[in-house]
């Protein structure tokens, strides 16, 4: 077993999860990528082992974080490569869009298992290795959790009830020096988003008029966040919702 810090990186073959798993392997780390797609997580840690090479080799894994049995599963092969863990990171997720009326309720189920249950069980089945190494959590929730998202009920119900976790978990599991957090990013060039703006259920004109900033986040802006709440810079920062929205949920102009 070796010192190194790791994390653990959920839905960690794509999108945000991806640019976390860069950051911190550029950072020293040792990065574990556990996906729905095992295949694209195997190649992206053998792609970090390539180009950002840690004491002991990058790993990917396969995980359906809905599923119990199989959460358990990654962290027994994960307790098999290292007794600690010094950073979870829950991305996990997926996008639904339907007009509530519509919902289509098993698949609001599946939603909220994947982000919010998934997060939970992870969370709990990591629980020995973060004590271990008094790690750090960090949960993805949204602007979502801020505001509601037309056409988009099962994901806003899901990130809001993420703050509900990241609270409470920080309250029970402060006194094992468990430091948890979350961000809340708005609009991130990544697929989800531009599958939206392709699809209609967002109007760039609209969502970009809106944001202070007037463009949309790139995921290493996510990214550098999440690392610096996962490190020693971050010591004091427990219980925390960071929004990074490029001003978007603090914009009060009606005109």
């Amino acid at each position: 077993m070796n010192a190194q810090q790791t994390a653990l990186i959920t839905g960690g073959a794509q999108g945000i999860g991806a640019k976390v798993a860069h950051t911190l392997a550029n950072r020293g780390w040792r990065v574990l990528v556990a996906d729905l797609n095992e295949g694209p997580a195997k190649d992206l840690a053998e792609e970090l082992n390539s180009f950002s090479p840690a004491a002991s080799p990058h790993l990917g894994f396969g995980v359906d974080v809905a599923d119990e049995i199989s959460v358990q599963a990654l962290l027994g092969a994960v307790a098999g490569e290292t007794d600690r863990l010094d950073g979870l990171v829950n991305c996990a997720g997926n996008i639904l869009r339907q007009p509530a009326e519509e919902l289509d309720i098993a698949q609001w189920r599946r939603l909220l298992d994947i982000h919010l249950t998934g997060s939970m069980l992870t969370a709990k089945a990591a629980f020995p290795l973060l004590k271990s190494s008094r790690g750090s959590i960090v949960n993805i929730a949204s602007v979502g959790s801020t505001f509601g998202l037309p056409g988009r009920s099962a994901y806003a119900t899901a990130k809001t009830g993420m703050l509900g976790l990241t609270r409470t978990l920080a309250v029970e599991w402060g006194v094992h020096k468990i430091r948890v957090n979350a961000v809340a990013p708005g609009y991130v060039n990544t697929e989800m988003v531009r599958s939206g703006l392709r699809n209609g259920t967002l109007n760039q004109e609209v969502l970009l008029g809106r944001t202070p900033l007037g463009r949309l986040a790139e995921p290493e802006e996510i990214a550098n966040v999440i690392a610096f709440l996962l490190s020693p810079d971050a010591s004091f920062i427990h219980g925390e919702v960071i929004k990074i929205d490029g001003g978007l949920t603090i914009d009060g102009t009606f005109s």
